[in-house]
């Protein structure tokens, strides 16, 4: 079981103006005056009661101090309605103490507002239904039959009503949120969140026969269906509130597939509707908004991955970053002892201009090489750019080739014209190349090769028939034992002594988030082969962005 905690976005609350007062005082009568009007005649309970509903989405979303407008409210609806003052207060009490209990609850079990998990819908549902509304019918049967032959049927009713009420409108009070910076995007989903409404009107004031209303009253279904896949829960629920207003408002008034003359016979059956509609679309909902998070999680994950990578493969290449460096120190502190002599022996400003060109040079050198590392090592943003495959690939081998040399590994590089511009994030394909190269020095460190010539070979080209770019990289080394492909990608396999099991299937998980596909295998006359697939961009977007 969870731990309790403070009830969310209390922060909301602005302490020298009680808005959220001013709104759940003017959202509860308004709803309430419109559930009255449809009331049964015996027992003279109303066909939806949402002051429960609106009761508990206030409290939980703006904090228990709300329950003094909320109070009031309940007494001045149940007075206009011709309820005497004593009997006012014990309704608007026990709806407030049913409320008061699912907020509570609701804060217990961490419930996000929001409902954009499938857990918080149906904790949401189960406390609306298990403890505010069965409070609340409680109490108002209690106070309009007493303990008598009437209370189980009355009881019945009321719950019904009071769980409707729940279900509907507590739902979109909660979860809906105006994203500041977004109101456009919010004005192009309207006619999204009009759609269920408006074939609920339809079917039920359209004026349609009863062979067609009741056949078109479940079309809704499609639509809300739509909504859950497109928008997030606070808008879905908002659709089906209104789709439930518009539905509850026909068939009190004689129309549509559910009306009757008491309007008692289908009332079940509308509910039933009205509820299955509205977890339908706040599920589908969640299930998106989860599955979304769980691929920016996944995201997150990866780029945490990858700068781990880039951090073992800089461990790996630092005997030769350290070599590649000392030269041009090494350069400097003679060039800028000559110079020194020089000035001793009195040499004029112009016979020093070449050596000190030379110690700038070297400077410069050194000064590329370290920018060039942290680079690699930054922790980069996941932001993708239009970039040149080739320039990737020498950046790459900028960082290797120090490390190659030293082995002794000569790099071959194909054509690089015309450009290849592919959407990337540089960082992360860089990180898969040197993981490439580094799989490749140590396959040809290890070999036993006669005359000892190691050489990698990297090509660059365009995928014939397809916007498609490819980059090969072979070496002359042993190549891949038979059967090795097929688990070479798997994470925590690996088939060389020392190694992680890890390189590879984090450079599969990046190409792969780019759009692509990694392969590996031998070549003829040589010896491994790997081989990147990576959509191309256009033209366009590249020398937009280059």
């Amino acid at each position: 079981m969870a731990q309790a905690r403070s009830l969310p976005l209390r922060s909301e609350l602005p302490r020298w103006l009680p808005w959220s007062w001013l709104l759940a005082f003017g959202i509860y009568v308004l709803l309430a005056v419109w559930a009255s009007r449809f009331t049964l005649d015996a027992p003279p309970v109303p066909m939806i009661w949402p002051a429960t509903g609106v009761a508990l989405a206030m409290l939980y979303r703006f904090g228990f101090g709300t329950a003094v407008p909320l109070f009031l409210a309940g007494v001045v609806v149940q007075m206009v309605l011709g309820v005497a003052l004593p009997q006012a207060v014990i309704l608007s009490a026990g709806a407030l103490a049913g409320a008061a209990v699912g907020a509570w609850l609701l804060g217990h079990y961490a419930v996000r507002p929001q409902l954009d998990r499938v857990r918080d819908v149906f904790l949401l549902v189960l406390v609306g239904v298990g403890a505010s509304a069965a409070i609340s019918g409680l109490t108002g049967t209690l106070t309009a039959v007493g303990v008598s032959s009437a209370f189980p049927a009355t009881l019945g009713l009321c719950w019904l009503a009071d769980t409707m009420g729940v279900l509907l409108f507590a739902p979109a009070l909660l979860a809906l949120r105006v994203p500041s910076g977004r109101l456009r995007a919010m004005a192009a989903s309207i006619p999204l969140v009009l759609l269920p409404p408006t074939v609920v009107y339809l079917a039920f004031a359209g004026g349609i026969g009863m062979g067609l209303a009741l056949p078109l009253s479940y079309m809704v279904f499609p639509a809300v269906m739509l909504l859950g896949l497109w928008l997030r829960p606070g808008s879905v629920a908002l659709s089906v509130a209104l789709a439930a207003l518009v539905a509850v408002t026909c068939t009190a008034a004689g129309k549509g597939p559910f009306a009757q003359t008491d309007m008692q016979p289908d009332l079940i059956s509308l509910h039933v509707q009205l509820a299955l509609l509205q977890l339908t679309g706040l599920l589908l909902a969640a299930v998106r908004c989860e599955r979304m998070d769980a691929e920016r999680r996944e995201r997150i994950h990866l780029r945490t991955l990858a700068r781990i990578g880039r951090l073992n493969a800089m461990s790996a290449m630092a005997a030769g970053l350290a070599h590649e460096i000392n030269q041009p120190l090494c350069a400097v502190s003679s060039y800028a002892q000559t110079a020194r002599r020089m000035l001793a022996r009195g040499a004029s400003p112009a016979a020093l201009a070449d050596t000190l060109e030379r110690i700038v040079e070297g400077v410069e050198r050194a000064s590329a090489i370290v920018r060039r590392t942290r680079r690699f090592l930054q922790a980069d943003d996941g932001q993708r750019r239009a970039h040149d495959l080739h320039g990737i690939v020498r950046e790459a081998l900028s960082l290797m080739r120090p490390e190659l040399r030293r082995s002794g590994i000569r790099v071959h590089m194909g054509s690089e014209s015309p450009p290849l511009p592919v959407m990337a994030d540089a960082l992360e394909l860089q990180q898969v190349l040197v993981n490439l190269f580094q799989n490749a020095e140590e396959a040809l460190v290890g070999a036993d090769r006669a005359g000892g010539d190691r050489w990698i070979s990297v090509r660059c080209s365009r995928v014939a028939g397809a916007r498609q770019a490819q980059l090969q990289m072979i070496d002359n080394g042993p190549g891949l034992p038979a059967g090795e492909a097929v688990s070479l990608f798997e994470p925590l396999v690996s088939h060389r002594q020392g190694g992680t099991g890890l390189g590879l299937a984090i450079a599969r998980s990046i190409v792969e988030a780019h759009g692509g596909k990694l392969t590996a295998g031998n070549t003829a006359g040589a010896g491994a082969c790997f081989t990147i697939v990576l959509p191309l961009v256009e033209e366009k977007v590249y020398e937009a962005t280059g």
